[in-house]
C-alpha cells in the first residue's frame, strides 16, 4: 500500500504538469510570437517558431511524466534526486520572469513551482522514506 506522503506527492506534482499544461495552452500565441521576434533578430527563419515550442513542450512533459512514474510507480529515490535538480534549475529562471509583465502565465508557472515544490517536500517525510527503503530491502 503506498503511504499517505506518496499519495499527496501524486497528487501535487500531477497537478503542477496540469497547471502547465493550461499555462502552455493559454501562453501559446503569446510564445510563439516571442520566440518568432527572437528568431527574426537572429536571421533564423520564423516558420518554426510554433513547431519548435511545441516539440520542447512534449519533451518537457514527457520527462516531467517520466520522472513522477519513476519515483511514483517504480520506487526509484534516486530519480527525486533528478527531479529536485530540474526544479531547481527551473526555479533560476523564475526571477527573469518575475522582471516582465505581470500576467497569468506568470502567476501560472508560480502555481507550477509551488506544486512541485510542495510535492517534493512529502518524497522526504518519514513514511516516504521507509517505503523507498522497503523497495531497496525486498
Amino acid at each position: 500500500m503506498r503511504p499517505e506522503s506518496i499519495r499527496k506527492f501524486d497528487m501535487l506534482y500531477l497537478a503542477s504538469i496540469v497547471v502547465a499544461i493550461v499555462n502552455f495552452f493559454l501562453g501559446y500565441g503569446e510564445m510563439t510570437a516571442q520566440a518568432e521576434a527572437q528568431m527574426a533578430a537572429n536571421g533564423l527563419d520564423m516558420a518554426n517558431a510554433g513547431t519548435f515550442l511545441i516539440g520542447s513542450f512534449v519533451v518537457g512533459m514527457a520527462i516531467s511524466i517520466g520522472l513522477w512514474a519513476l519515483i511514483s510507480r517504480l520506487r526509484i529515490e534516486l530519480v527525486k534526486w533528478i527531479l529536485i535538480l530540474f526544479f531547481l534549475w527551473g526555479l533560476v529562471s523564475l526571477p527573469t520572469m518575475l522582471q516582465g509583465d505581470f500576467g497569468l502565465m506568470v502567476v501560472l508557472t508560480i502555481v507550477t513551482y509551488i506544486l512541485q515544490g510542495v510535492a517534493i517536500f512529502f518524497l522526504f517525510k518519514p513514511d516516504a522514506k521507509a517505503w523507498f527503503a522497503e523497495k531497496r530491502g525486498s
